[in-house]
């Protein structure tokens, strides 16, 4: 993507938000920059120079010198310089998100010289929070309930970390904001910065775009991905970018190429476009990646952050514009960034990416004869977009799992992961019904009834045989063990794609029943996903459930029965 000089000097001077504060050393460059560098710089700490980070514009990629100075050929097509923090350090920062870029202000033919300050810390051994799809748009209590009960929460577990010496970061996966609600709200995307700081969010904060990070008001037409993520930009950095934590190199990724067709009539206040988008990895990305992992070892753990899933499941998610990977697992059929993603990453040895969008839980594991590749699909933390929440029930998101975030745990190049909720014990691991129980209250609740009478393509599960039990397993790993066992006896286990009964109950009756509202469009197909289930052999025997995870941690709990099923685990 080629921009005009223009353009990048009006966005350097009418970009909104947060600006960083970057220092200015007083030491001067070593060598004067020739006539071809646009930018140059000194990186330090303490005082002292540091070898060897590597810098970037997003197209070209140089290293400091001995003497901590690098120097830029740069066209400025990009409205940033950043650094890629080496092992061993963390970038200097003044607030939640750390000061590892700095905005250009000159027009590209210009010379201009960015410092930046490294800080000394053990990160060998560090954990990392990742959060995806928060939503905050100043409704339904988002903001507050963010803020307190959810970073209290994340404080809480980053005081325990502490108190072990173990440093603590967080990715936000995208979606931080709600680009529909920008203006009529007044919540456009640097607002998130602004409530991370005024929430005193106890880590670093590190962020790649999601759909709705982009600014909706933004005319369709060339370079409209570029300008509608201006606001981010400004607020949260580049669009693409690479930190190194410890022993892994984090690589941060923009997979959302925002279109914003128009539309005849405005949608929202302010906006007067579709919000459509293309989920790919542009050109100039691929092309830098190549560049920044030639910095990196093969043996070198790899964690890739971006905003939408790669791959489905094919059993549960087959779609048009889906082709088959493997003969479990789906891809975009018109999407080759991908699979060039995939190929520039195939040599390296332990490669995870994480990412959310969907607002659900699953994780995809890659053949190992194909490579070495996991990716993690990470429940929304606004779970439905908050509306659980706001009628008087713990979060969900539309698979009927809590909302929640994972945890990776970094002890040199060993990675180890967790699903961890914001509401519910961290040990509990999955809900089990009773499906008797399920059937009764489908059949006799008023609401229920309503509900379905109105949405009659919604299952009542009156077509399920007695004594079934159904499974809703948070964080599945088909390299898990799940068990359920009655007297002693396992029982078989099959995967369905089934509706929720608890997010029907829950989610899809109180916006319906309790707010008279039938008329949304969305709503009349029913919303399926992944369970478990097993046939008891009687309606009244106990049964065991076991789930251990892919390191062998096991969970246990025991349904008695006959269950009744109600909204109580809710509230």
């Amino acid at each position: 993507m080629k921009l005009s000089r223009t353009v990048l000097i009006a966005a350097a001077i009418t970009l909104p938000a947060v600006i960083n504060a970057q220092s200015t050393f007083k030491s001067s460059l070593p060598v004067k920059p020739g006539k071809e560098i646009t930018v140059a710089g000194i990186v330090e700490c303490d005082g002292k120079p540091v070898q060897g980070v590597v810098v970037s514009d997003g197209y070209e990629v140089t290293k400091t010198d001995k003497r901590g100075a690098y120097y830029l050929k740069s066209k400025k097509q990009n409205p940033q310089v950043f650094i890629t923090s080496p092992a061993g350090y963390d970038v200097w920062r003044d607030d939640v998100v750390p000061q590892f870029w700095a905005d250009f202000t000159l027009p590209a033919d210009k010379y201009e010289r960015h410092d930046f300050r490294l800080k000394k810390v053990d990160n060998n051994r560090h954990a990392t929070f990742i959060i995806t799809d928060v939503h905050l748009a100043n409704q339904r209590n988002d903001v507050d309930i963010f803020s307190g009960p959810y970073t209290d929460h994340i404080r809480t577990e980053v005081e325990k970390l502490k108190a072990q010496g173990i440093p603590a970061y967080t990715l936000n996966l995208g979606d931080a904001s709600w680009d529909m609600y920008w203006y009529g709200h007044n919540y456009p995307v640097g607002k998130f910065r602004e409530s991370l700081n005024n929430a005193d969010y106890p880590t670093a904060v590190y962020s790649c775009m999601g759909n709705h990070d982009n600014d909706g008001k933004t005319q369709p037409g060339e370079n409209a991905d570029f300008k509608a993520s201006l606001p981010y930009q400004k607020a949260f950095g580049p669009r693409y970018y690479s930190q190194n934590i410890g022993n892994v190199h984090y690589v941060f990724l923009d997979n959302i190429h925002y279109i914003n067709d128009p539309v005849p009539a405005p949608t929202y206040t302010g906006i007067n476009n579709k919000r459509n988008y293309v989920e790919e990895f542009t050109p100039e990305q691929l092309a830098w990646l190549r560049k920044d992992l030639a910095n990196v070892a093969y043996d070198t753990p790899i964690i890739v952050a971006m905003h939408g899933p790669m791959f489905r499941w094919k059993r549960f998610d087959v779609k048009k514009n889906w082709t088959p990977l493997t003969d479990d697992i789906m891809i975009r059929t018109d999407d080759k960034s991908t699979r060039e993603l995939l190929d520039i990453l195939k040599p390296y040895k332990n490669v995870h990416s994480v990412c959310g969008h969907s607002h659900k839980q699953n994780l995809v594991r890659l053949p190992s004869e194909m490579q070495n590749f996991t990716e993690h699909n990470i429940s929304g933390t606004c779970g439905s977009w908050w509306r659980t929440r706001s009628n008087g029930l713990k979060n969900l998101c539309p698979d009927g799992t809590p909302v929640a975030y994972e945890l990776f745990n970094i002890d040199g190049k060993d990675l180890t992961w967790d699903h961890k909720t914001f509401e519910y014990d961290p040990e509990q691991k999955f809900f089990a019904w009773d499906m008797n129980g399920v059937k009764e209250y489908f059949k006799n609740n008023q609401e229920m009834q309503a509900f379905l009478t109105m949405y009659p393509e919604w299952t009542d599960y009156s077509d399920v045989p007695e004594n079934y039990i159904y499974v809703n397993l948070w964080a599945w790993d088909q390299d898990g063990k799940l068990k359920i066992t009655e007297n002693g006896k396992e029982l078989p286990i099959e995967i369905v794609k089934e509706e929720n009964p608890l997010y029907t109950a829950s989610y899809m009756v109180r916006n319906t029943v309790w707010l008279n509202e039938w008329d949304n469009k969305g709503y009349h197909k029913p919303r399926k996903f992944q369970l478990f289930r097993a046939k008891a052999s009687t309606p009244d025997a106990p049964v065991e459930i076991s789930w251990t995870d892919y390191f062998g941690k096991e969970t246990k709990s025991t349904l008695k029965r006959p269950a009744a099923f109600t909204l109580e685990e809710l509230k």
